[in-house]
């Protein structure tokens, strides 16, 4: 994308005027996979006939014929896959990023696509399934319609207690230098402050694992990633590359929705930078995420539950890439 005529967005929300005209299809038709839906007006008479106790309205609900309800099986597998990878390790990181999930290049030179799958819901591609790369990027008017979707959500939280739901937005500006070889062993990054050159941390990032889903007829796949950053020593060799990032961040409960532009440049290439758009989502406190899931508490599937249904909303909100 060209870096000259993409605007600046990340705009900050305020009390009249932050809040874009783009608003969010959140209706209630469309409210995600945990929401209920209306019931039609013709079975209400129904209902209120057979369902309900005197005058106590409608009955509480017990689950399944066996008054439990069984664990959600795509949480599970999300948990499962987190806690096989994370145990014994420190300063494990887990994070969710909104892409596409891509073809492998056939033999004729065609090139990637996005892959297509026998499902009409969203699934977790098995690990040995053959996988190209995951394009963890997005178009410029994909980003400013999550950018308003998000700002709205800060906007109309803003009378909320952070224990309720408020949504907190910041706003930061970082240089990321990468330094060393990368692969699995990891690359070393130093963050400076783009407004005063100050080094805000120094660490080494090596991804663990990483599990793939694919939402057919959605925007956007999502890859969920177990990573370790360390901090590290100031590194003395020059950097492969330098990515320029203004971020808005939006922190809500128990995970930080990330949204980024970056303007990307090789060092020791005499191509121009590169402009790209990501968002990825951020679980906050990863030690009692992998403590609760230790417990088996229902905590865990509870916290993994609201950070899967944000990736949810965030894909259901958004159309796909203009052509």
């Amino acid at each position: 994308m060209s870096s000259t005529s993409t605007p600046e967005y990340h705009e900050e929300y305020h009390s009249n005027n932050g809040i874009s005209s783009y608003a969010p299809r959140t209706q209630e038709a469309e409210a995600g996979p945990s929401r209920k839906r209306a019931r039609p007006e013709e079975s209400r008479e129904y209902h209120a006939q057979h369902f309900q106790h005197g005058n106590n309205g409608p009955m509480q609900l017990t689950g399944s014929i066996f008054n439990i309800a069984p664990r959600n099986p795509f949480t599970a597998v999300v948990g499962e896959f987190i806690m096989a990878n994370a145990a014994g390790l420190e300063n494990v990181e887990i994070e969710l990023k909104l892409g596409i999930l891509m073809s492998v290049p056939d033999h004729q030179g065609n090139p990637p696509r996005r892959i297509r799958m026998p499902t009409q819901s969203e699934m977790i591609v098995p690990p040995d399934y053959p996988l190209g790369p995951f394009q963890a990027t997005m178009h410029p008017q994909q980003h400013k319609t999550l950018n308003n979707l998000l700002n709205q959500a800060a906007q109309q939280s803003v009378s909320l207690s952070p224990e309720q739901g408020r949504v907190h937005f910041t706003r930061s500006k970082l240089t990321d230098s990468f330094h060393g070889q990368g692969g699995r062993s990891g690359k070393v990054r130093v963050s400076r402050s783009r407004e005063t050159g100050e080094v805000v941390e120094v660490v080494k990032k090596r991804r663990v694992a990483d599990m793939n889903v694919y939402c057919p007829g959605a925007a956007f796949d999502w890859r969920i990633s177990v990573n370790v950053e360390e901090p590290y020593e100031m590194p003395d060799i020059p950097p492969a590359m330098t990515r320029d990032k203004d971020r808005a961040s939006y922190r809500h409960q128990v995970c930080q929705v990330d949204l980024t532009h970056v303007m990307s440049k090789q060092e020791n290439a005499q191509a121009k930078p590169v402009s790209s758009f990501e968002l990825e989502i951020e679980v906050l406190d990863v030690p009692t995420l992998l403590a609760e899931g230790q417990a088996q508490s229902d905590r865990f599937d509870e916290i993994l539950q609201n950070v899967l249904d944000t990736a949810r909303m965030l894909v259901k909100n958004c159309d796909s890439a203009p052509m």
